[in-house]
């Protein structure tokens, strides 16, 4: 990636917190470990962070928590609390602002709710957006619908089994003939307006596309009659 995150993670679990900072540095962040609650505040005070990852007892019970969002870069800074699973906590955690994942925590779980997180505030679509009535597509061949569309991506409505979509995949629209060449902004952990209950969300950009597939696809965009509501308010 192009800029080095810098991702706070604080935990009293040695193991756990040194496989989250390997797997964070392989992909190109920059970790940075505190093992008690004063190292964690330390760490939020001395330079800028772009996402702060903890585990429960310290981000919720020690309000590290409210630490981290007075000291964070922008209010969407991303807070990630690890724990047990626990209704209870999740839903606490949830309430505050932050994303929940129970342990034993997955890789490519961890690894796509930061990322996705990380470019949420990075405006893509710079056109009016389209909603479409649930259009059967694929993506990487797993079925699913088209929720909404615009000249520079699409949103999708997702199995929830496909949370660990690769960054870059392909969507075809049997309706159209065509398959695009897309890169995941974002994966919505909850069920978000417009989806069915037991699906996701998922918002994508096009890239590196020809120019007869961007073509044929703005044709389809076009083709969609638009709302007035339909301006950009949210990435895709």
């Amino acid at each position: 990636m192009s800029a080095r995150f810098r991702i706070v993670i604080a935990s009293p679990h040695a193991a756990e917190r040194e496989t989250l900072a390997a797997w964070l540095s392989s992909e190109g962040f920059e970790p940075v470990r505190a093992a008690t609650s004063p190292d964690a505040l330390d760490a939020l005070r001395a330079r800028p962070f772009d996402a702060f990852v903890s585990d429960y007892d310290f981000a919720l019970l020690n309000e590290v928590h409210a630490a981290a969002r007075g000291k964070a870069r922008n209010p969407q800074t991303p807070i990630v609390v690890i724990g047990e699973k626990d209704r209870a906590a999740q839903a606490r955690a949830e309430n505050r602002g932050a994303s929940y994942l129970e342990r034993p925590v997955d890789r490519a779980a961890f690894i796509c709710i930061l990322s996705m997180a990380l470019t949420d505030d990075r405006p893509v679509r710079r056109s009016l957006r389209r909603v479409v009535n649930r259009l059967e597509a694929t993506a990487d061949g797993t079925p699913c619908h088209l929720i909404d569309v615009s000249n520079e991506g699409l949103r999708l409505e997702l199995p929830r089994s496909r949370r660990s979509l690769l960054p870059y995949f392909n969507v075809r629209v049997p309706m159209i003939g065509t398959t695009m060449i897309v890169q995941r902004v974002w994966i919505a952990a909850v069920r978000v307006a417009g989806t069915a209950s037991d699906a996701i969300g998922c918002g994508a950009a096009l890239v590196n596309n020809n120019t007869r597939t961007e073509r044929a696809w703005r044709l389809f965009v076009d083709a969609i009659p638009a709302r007035p509501t339909d301006f950009l308010r949210v990435q895709f």
